[in-house]
């Protein structure tokens, strides 16, 4: 009988703790989050812990965090965003904040800073990436991550040639001095090693313009492109490996595409620009070949070390239904996410360089790479945004691009068209948005 009592009390006593506990959910305030950490992912367990050490900190706020691959991430959160059905707080693309912030569904994050003096330290994060999130002389938004573009080199290939670290390349004429010796080509013309191509990785025809102090459109957003200055850039770009046909350079890039991998990583290119990302691919692989990354070489003369910078912001969405409870749970979690100890959790967690740049030059110490790619990210800036023409860099740009690449059209051909399409849009634009 004892044993029948005891045995109820047990069920009766964890039926209580558990009515506590689902109690105190039921009563907490629920902030939804959405992240890039899906169930699967290897920063999923890391980015849940986050989360939970904010729950587990007050019993007033509960975040439910939604994790989603990355591609998943923009179409869904576009979709939110347009039906008013948003996250409490979310990331974007920090270069594009003004869009959201003109349509009224981001919440002034200037107002939120000035009634909570000291919350976040706008000093230790970078003055670019706060421009891209200013609309109307406030901050609607804040740089969560920072990136940048360098150049990587492969000190293995470049020893095997009698090459050094002292032979590095930083100017585009030593570029193609050094890529020259370390193009490998067997007997039946098939490209086996290049040295470097202005068109591969995360290299642009926006990024080199930029380092000659030059850019697709003047400061009233008219497009440019229309001096030798850049007809001459772009045929450098095209004529860099001109000894080999398009075909040639193309069945190359094939093959590094076939083979699922990163042409560098692979240790198929000995030079590459590429993002901070890569340096994550190559650690997460297990390579173990030596190189080094740099600033992306810059023109001989007056060249400007610059290269594109991005990031994702954090952002607190608006939908309209005045929800202050869950604005203010946001804004909690969003000092959180960008308190110093969290943003070097979040960087070990993704493998991202975060905005905060204490957190990160304390995360950086040891590391060599690193240490270098963050000090390239005071070198970087993201590129415009144009609002009739979005996508003037991908979409709009590269059709003529490619037609420069392959020869069906000229270089200043190219340009000219691209010119007057950008025109054409402007023009349809204003046509619509006048008043």
């Amino acid at each position: 009988m004892k044993k029948i009592l005891l045995s109820m009390l047990l069920v009766l006593a964890a039926f209580s703790a558990f009515g506590c506990e689902a109690k105190t959910e039921t009563e907490a305030i629920t902030i939804d989050f959405w992240h890039m950490s899906p169930v699967g992912s290897e920063s999923y367990a890391a980015t849940k812990a986050i989360i939970n050490s904010f729950n587990d900190s007050q019993d007033r706020y509960f975040i439910k965090g939604t994790g989603f691959s990355f591609w998943d991430y923009w179409d869904k959160i576009a979709v939110a965003i347009s039906s008013r059905t948003a996250p409490d707080i979310g990331l974007s693309t920090i270069d594009d904040v003004v869009t959201r912030a003109e349509a009224g569904v981001l919440y002034n994050i200037t107002d939120l800073i000035a009634a909570d003096p000291g919350s976040i330290d706008l000093g230790e994060l970078y003055q670019s990436q706060l421009d891209f999130a200013t609309y109307d002389g406030d901050l609607y938004a804040l740089p969560f991550t920072a990136t940048c573009r360098v150049l990587y080199y492969n000190l293995d290939m470049f020893e095997t040639v009698g090459l050094t670290e002292d032979d590095v390349p930083h100017t585009w004429s030593e570029l193609y001095t050094v890529a020259k010796q370390l193009d490998v080509v067997n007997d039946q013309g098939e490209i086996q090693q290049l040295g470097f191509d202005p068109t591969y990785g995360n290299a642009t025809y926006h990024g080199w313009l930029w380092e000659a102090g030059l850019d697709f459109f003047d400061e009233d957003l008219n497009p440019t492109l229309n001096t030798q200055e850049y007809v001459d850039i772009l045929n450098w770009i095209i004529d860099f490996n001109g000894e080999y046909s398009r075909s040639q350079l193309t069945a190359f890039g094939d093959a590094n595409t076939m083979l699922g991998i990163n042409p560098f990583a692979g240790e198929r290119v000995a030079m590459m620009v590429e993002t901070d990302g890569l340096y994550q691919t190559i650690k997460n692989s297990g390579a173990d070949f030596n190189y080094g990354v740099t600033y992306i070489p810059i023109p001989d003369d007056n060249g400007i070390r610059v290269n594109w910078g991005s990031g994702f912001s954090i952002e607190m969405y608006d939908n309209g239904k005045g929800e202050d409870d869950q604005k203010q749970g946001a804004w909690e979690f969003y000092k959180y996410l960008m308190s110093y100890d969290v943003q070097m959790e979040l960087s070990t967690a993704n493998g991202w360089i975060m905005a905060h740049k204490g957190a990160m030059q304390t995360v950086s110490v040891g590391d060599p790479i690193l240490t270098r790619l963050i000090e390239e990210v005071q070198y970087a800036r993201d590129k415009v945004y144009v609002p009739y023409a979005p996508s003037w860099h991908g979409n709009d740009w590269q059709p003529y691009y490619n037609n420069a690449l392959t020869g069906e059209m000229t270089a200043a051909e190219a340009l000219a068209a691209a010119r007057e399409n950008y025109l054409q849009k402007k023009a349809n634009w204003e046509a619509t948005h006048q008043g």
